[in-house]
């Protein structure tokens, strides 16, 4: 159910990752010859460099990097609307569910928990799924079920600690590339070097360690915020689980 979801989520962000590295792209082409007046003005040097200026110094990395704040943003509005404790592992569906189970209806919770989607009715029908084969296989299918629903909850948030751990190697390629770009401007200049063609290397390597930064500082706050709510569910379904096996266990029926 939530690996369905994800993929689903996914397609979305290279969908919207394609349109804004189309977007970008054809911004940063378009501001170089903005740039190249803007910097043989003296006027306008004065005032500094617009926002939008310096992103397209930045180059290619900045592409990269507004591709990975794009799957940040897609991740984090996933999270924020499916990680809810009451909405995965309802407590009112499990306190209506375990006094059947308790009487042997095991027909009626199938049918119930077919109906509902989430962790509590996927556990309990892997389990009643083994009942006929005995305790020892019905304990081990909830424990698998159980282990994988809260393996996927964990897995669709190390996306975004992926994302924060790349983004920052990101931003420090584009200051690798970005002072290779100076030092290139003072090794093969004949004349005299122009400083602003050395500030071009130096501002490029600057504005991509302050993206990298930017959209891994907010990505790792949410996953260490997502974390928890993940941990909460993960308490939820471990106490149900273990309510539901004593319960299946015990019953003739």
């Amino acid at each position: 159910m939530q690996g369905t979801r994800i993929k689903k989520y996914f397609i979305l962000s290279v969908l919207v990752l394609s349109l804004v590295g189309l977007f970008v792209f054809q911004g940063i082409s378009s501001a170089d010859p903005q740039l190249k007046e803007y910097i043989d003005t003296v006027e306008q040097a004065k005032e500094g460099m617009t926002l939008w200026q310096m992103i397209a110094s930045g180059g290619f990395i900045m592409i990269v990097l507004a591709a990975l704040s794009v799957v940040a943003i897609t991740m984090i509005i996933f999270n924020f609307m499916n990680l809810n404790v009451q909405k995965l592992a309802p407590r009112a569906f499990f306190e209506q569910i375990l006094p059947e189970l308790e009487k042997g209806k095991f027909n009626l919770v199938s049918n119930k928990c077919q109906n509902e989607k989430n962790m509590i009715s996927t556990i309990i029908l892997a389990g009643l799924d083994k009942k006929q084969k005995g305790p020892l296989l019905v304990r081990e299918s909830i424990e698998v079920a159980a282990r994988k629903e809260v393996g996927m909850l964990w897995q669709g948030i190390s996306y975004l600690a992926d994302v924060a751990t790349v983004a920052p190697l990101i931003g420090l390629l584009g200051t690798v590339l970005g002072m290779i770009q100076a030092f290139n401007v003072i090794a093969f200049q004949t004349a005299v070097v122009k400083p602003i063609l050395l500030a071009g290397g130096v501002s490029k390597a600057m504005v991509t360690t302050a993206g990298g930064l930017i959209v891994a500082i907010p990505a790792m706050l949410f996953y260490s915020y997502f974390k928890g709510k993940v941990q909460d569910i993960s308490n939820a379904v471990e106490s149900y689980t273990t309510d539901v096996i004593k319960v299946i266990e015990e019953t003739k029926n």
